[in-house]
C-alpha cells in the first residue's frame, strides 16, 4: 500500500512538472506623464513631458547621477579636456549597439549633430551647440561644409569636439536629451536628414540606444517602453516595462495613484498635499524653473513695454502660491531661480505695485482699461493651469479694468501654437536644461529658437555675449546679472512663481530621487513586489 501511494505521488509530481508553467510576473512601473506626448524625436522635443520618456529610450555621451546630478559616464566610458578648455575627446564604450543590433559608433554622433544644425528641422535647442566651433556659422549658412564644424570621429570609438571658447558647464550640456544620438538608416528610411514628423518614432520603426525600447504608443493611452536587450548595461536595469500615462487632471491622477494604478504621479493635487505629507509619499522639491506670463512682443498691445510692465506689476504672486499649495517663499521677481549653479541670487528686482501698474496703463493710452483691445491668454489644459490663470484674469480685471479671455488647449496644440507665435499672451514655464543661469537667459536672445515671445533687445543680446567672452567667472556672473536686470526692466515676460516638483511616489519604488532638475534616469529605478516595503 505504501509502495502504491509512493508511485501515485511520484506520478503526480511528474505530471505537474510537465504541465504549463506560469509566466513570471513582470516588473512594471506606472508613471503619470501629464499629457499626451507631442513627439518622441529627441532632436525636436521641447517639453518636459516628452523628455521624461526619452530618458528611458536614449543615452548621451555622458549621464547624470540620479541623486546628485553629477556627471557620470554614459555612452562614453571616459573623456579628456585640453588645458585651455577648448577640446574634448570622448572614448566610447566597447561593443555598443543600437536596439536593432547595429553597431553604435562615434560617427553616429557626428551625423546627429549635423541633423540638429539643419535649419529645416526646426530643433528648438540649436543654441546648445553654438559653443562648438563653426556650429552657428553652419546653421546660419555662413559655412557650407559640415567638415568645418568642430566635431569629428577619429575612429569608431573616438570623438573630438572643438569649442569656440571655454564653457564651464559643457558636460552638463552634453548630458541633455538634445545630445541623444539618432540612427542614420532609420532617419533616412523615411526622408532626408532635415525632415521632421516622419514615422521613424513609431514603435514599429524606432531604433534607439537607451535602457528601454518603445513598445507601444497610442494617443490617449499610455506609452510603453520595455527593456532593451542590446543596451550595454542591461543587467543593471531592474524594470521590465514602464508605462507612461497621459493624465492631465491632477484629481484623476491622484485617484489612480490611490487605487494603485500609478506608482509615480506627474504632479500632486493641492488638496491632497497635507495627507501625503503625513504618509511620506509626497516629494515636494524646489526646482530650477520659473512659471511666467509671456507676451508676444510683436503683437499689440503687448509690444508696448508700458503695457507689459502694467500687466506684470498687477499680479498678486502670493495668491498664486496659495492656489498651488506649495507655501510661501516661491514668489518670483526675476527669471534665474535660487540655487542656480554658480549664480548669486539678486535682491528682489521689482515689486507688485497696483498704483504704478494703473499709471503705466494710462500712459500707454488705456486709462482705467478704457479702449484696451480684446486679447487672449493661451495655456495648456490642466486643472492647476485653469485655476492659476482664472486668478490672473480676475486680477487684471480688478486692478486694471481690462478683460483678457482665456484659451485652453491640449498639450500638443498648445506647443504648436506657441512655436508658431500664434498667441498674444501665453502661459509659459521654463525649466533649466542644465545647472547654469545661461539656460534661463539665453533663450531670450534675438532669433533663439526658444524665444517664443519674439523679443529682441540689442542691449540684452550684447550683455549675454559679453558673459560668454568674460575673462573670469566673477565677470561672467556680473554680466548675467545685468542681463537679468534688463529683462525685468523690459518685461517681455512677467515672472510669477519659482518652480517646484510635486510627485507622489509609492513606497514600493526604489532608486527614484528628488532633485532640482526633476531628472530621473529610469535605468536606476526599481519596484518592490506587492506587499513589500
Amino acid at each position: 500500500m505504501k509502495k502504491n501511494l509512493f508511485c501515485w505521488s511520484l506520478a503526480l509530481a511528474l505530471v505537474s512538472g510537465c504541465g504549463p508553467k506560469k509566466k513570471p510576473m513582470l516588473n512594471v512601473l506606472n508613471v503619470g506623464c501629464g499629457a499626451d506626448l507631442a513627439t518622441l524625436d529627441p532632436q525636436v522635443v521641447d517639453g518636459k513631458i516628452e523628455e521624461n520618456v526619452l530618458l528611458a529610450l536614449f543615452e548621451a555621451l555622458v549621464s547624470q547621477d540620479p541623486k546628485t546630478l553629477e556627471i557620470r559616464p554614459g555612452v562614453a566610458s571616459h573623456w579628456e579636456c585640453s588645458a585651455d578648455g577648448l577640446e574634448y575627446s570622448f572614448t566610447l564604450r566597447e561593443g555598443l549597439r543600437w536596439s536593432n543590433g547595429d553597431p553604435l559608433v562615434a560617427e553616429d554622433f557626428v551625423y546627429s549633430l549635423k541633423r540638429v544644425l539643419s535649419p529645416n528641422l526646426g530643433c528648438p535647442f540649436t543654441s546648445f551647440f553654438f559653443n562648438i566651433r563653426n556650429a552657428e556659422a553652419y546653421y546660419k549658412g555662413q559655412v557650407s561644409d559640415f567638415r568645418e564644424v568642430g566635431i569629428r570621429a577619429t575612429d569608431a570609438r573616438h570623438l573630438k569636439m572643438t569649442l569656440e571658447h571655454p564653457v564651464p558647464y559643457f558636460l552638463e550640456l552634453v548630458a541633455h536629451s538634445i545630445w541623444f544620438p539618432v540612427h542614420r538608416k532609420t532617419i533616412e528610411k523615411f526622408g532626408p536628414i532635415d525632415r521632421r514628423d516622419t514615422p521613424w518614432t513609431r514603435p514599429e520603426h524606432m531604433v534607439c540606444n537607451g535602457p528601454f525600447v518603445l513598445a507601444s504608443w497610442e494617443s490617449g493611452r499610455y506609452a510603453s517602453v520595455k527593456k532593451n536587450p542590446y543596451y550595454w548595461d542591461k543587467n543593471s536595469v531592474a524594470l521590465d516595462e514602464i508605462r507612461f500615462h497621459p493624465v492631465a487632471d491632477t484629481a484623476t491622477e491622484e485617484r489612480m495613484y490611490a487605487a494603485g494604478e500609478l506608482d509615480i504621479t506627474f504632479r500632486t493635487h493641492v488638496s491632497k498635499i497635507p495627507h501625503y505629507r503625513e504618509t511620506g509619499e509626497l516629494y515636494l522639491t524646489p526646482q530650477l524653473g520659473c512659471l511666467w506670463v509671456g507676451f508676444h512682443c510683436e503683437q499689440p498691445p503687448v509690444n508696448d513695454v508700458r503695457v507689459r510692465r502694467a500687466l506684470g506689476l498687477a499680479i498678486n504672486r502670493e495668491e498664486i502660491g496659495r492656489i498651488r499649495g506649495f507655501g510661501k517663499g516661491l514668489e518670483s521677481f526675476g527669471v534665474v531661480p535660487p540655487g542656480m549653479g554658480r549664480y548669486k541670487q539678486q535682491p528682489q528686482l521689482f515689486r507688485e505695485d497696483m498704483a504704478e501698474a494703473k499709471r503705466l496703463l494710462a500712459e500707454a493710452g488705456y486709462p482705467d482699461g478704457k479702449g484696451f483691445p480684446k486679447v487672449e491668454l493661451l495655456y495648456y489644459t490642466s486643472d492647476e493651469n485653469r485655476q492659476i490663470f482664472e486668478a490672473v484674469q480676475a486680477m487684471w480685471k480688478r486692478n486694471l479694468g481690462i478683460q483678457v479671455d482665456l484659451v485652453s488647449q491640449e498639450w500638443k496644440v498648445y506647443i504648436s501654437l506657441m512655436n508658431q507665435g500664434n498667441f498674444t499672451i501665453v502661459r509659459h514655464r521654463w525649466f533649466g536644461d542644465y545647472n547654469d543661469p545661461t539656460t534661463m537667459l539665453s533663450i531670450f536672445m534675438t532669433g533663439d529658437p526658444c524665444n517664443f515671445i519674439r523679443w529682441s533687445c540689442a542691449e540684452f543680446d550684447a550683455t549675454v555675449l559679453r558673459a560668454q567672452e568674460a575673462k573670469s567667472e566673477a565677470e561672467r556672473i556680473a554680466y548675467l546679472q545685468e542681463a537679468e536686470r534688463i529683462f525685468v526692466r523690459e518685461m517681455p515676460g512677467a515672472p510669477v512663481y519659482w518652480e517646484a516638483s510635486s510627485h507622489l511616489v509609492s513606497h514600493r519604488v526604489r532608486g527614484w530621487y528628488p532633485n532640482v532638475m526633476d531628472e530621473h534616469p529610469w535605468k536606476y529605478v526599481s519596484k518592490l513586489p506587492a506587499g513589500a516595503r
